[in-house]
C-alpha cells in the first residue's frame, strides 16, 4: 500500500461522528434578534441594514421613490437611473468605457430581491447596466418589491436558482462601503459607494398618509 493510499484509508476510518442539520428557525433567529419569518421579514430587513450603516424605506411607488431621493440628495451631481419609471436622471445604458462613469453622484438600480438576514440585495449585471455602476457611484439607490425579500441566504440560493436567470455577472450588496483596519475607527465609503439606500415597494399600500 502505497503512502497515499494508507493515509486516505486513515483519514476515512477516522472520521466524526454522524450529526442532524442545525434548524435553519434557529440560524435565523441568532441573526441580531431580528423575526425572519412571514409579515416581519421587511421589518427585519429594514432593521438589519440600517445597523450596517445603509437607510430603507418602504414606500408605495416610484413617486415616493422619486421624491425622497431628491430631499436626500439635492445637489448629488449626475445622476444614473436603471429605473426610468422614476422620470429623472441619466437613462443609464451604452457605455463604452466604465471610466465614463467616474463623476456619478448618485446610482438608481432594480435589484432583485433583499435579505432580511443581513440586508443584502442581490442584482444580475443586467439591471446593473455597467458592472462597476453599482461601486463607483458616491452614493447608490436600490429599489426592490416588499414581497420579495426573503429570509436568509438559504432561501436567496433557492430563490436564483427557481428564477432560472441566465448571466454572465451577479452579487449581493450590502450597505455602504466600509472598512475599521485603520486605528479601528469606522470609515463608510471607503472603497466605494459612501452611502446605499433600499427602497422596498409595497404594491398594496395607498400614497394616503405614507412618508
Amino acid at each position: 500500500m502505497s503512502s497515499r493510499e494508507n493515509i486516505l484509508k486513515t483519514v476515512k476510518g477516522n472520521q466524526p461522528e454522524w450529526r442532524e442539520l442545525p434548524e435553519l428557525k434557529a440560524l435565523g433567529a441568532a441573526a441580531g434578534g431580528v423575526d425572519l419569518s412571514g409579515e416581519a421579514l421587511a421589518d427585519g430587513f429594514v432593521k438589519v441594514l440600517e445597523a450596517i450603516g445603509g437607510a430603507a424605506y418602504v414606500v408605495s411607488g416610484y413617486d415616493r421613490v422619486g421624491t425622497i431621493l431628491r430631499e436626500l440628495f439635492p445637489r448629488v451631481g449626475r445622476v444614473v437611473s436603471g429605473c426610468p419609471e422614476l422620470g429623472f436622471g441619466e437613462a443609464a445604458g451604452g457605455y463604452a468605457d466604465p471610466h465614463e462613469l467616474e463623476d456619478v453622484g448618485l446610482a438608481v438600480l432594480s435589484a432583485h430581491f433583499g435579505v432580511a438576514e443581513n440586508g443584502a440585495c442581490w442584482i444580475t449585471e443586467d439591471r446593473m447596466i455597467e458592472r462597476a455602476l453599482p461601486f463607483i457611484a458616491q452614493n447608490l439607490a436600490l429599489v426592490i418589491r416588499k414581497k420579495d425579500v426573503v429570509a436568509n441566504m438559504h432561501a436567496a440560493y433557492e430563490k436564483i436558482e427557481a428564477m432560472g436567470l441566465g448571466y454572465g455577472f451577479a452579487t449581493f450588496i450590502a450597505g455602504p462601503s466600509k472598512t475599521a483596519d485603520i486605528e479601528q475607527s469606522l470609515v463608510l465609503g471607503a472603497h466605494g459607494p459612501k452611502s446605499m439606500t433600499v427602497f422596498l415597494v409595497d404594491e398594496e399600500m395607498s400614497d394616503a398618509g405614507f412618508y
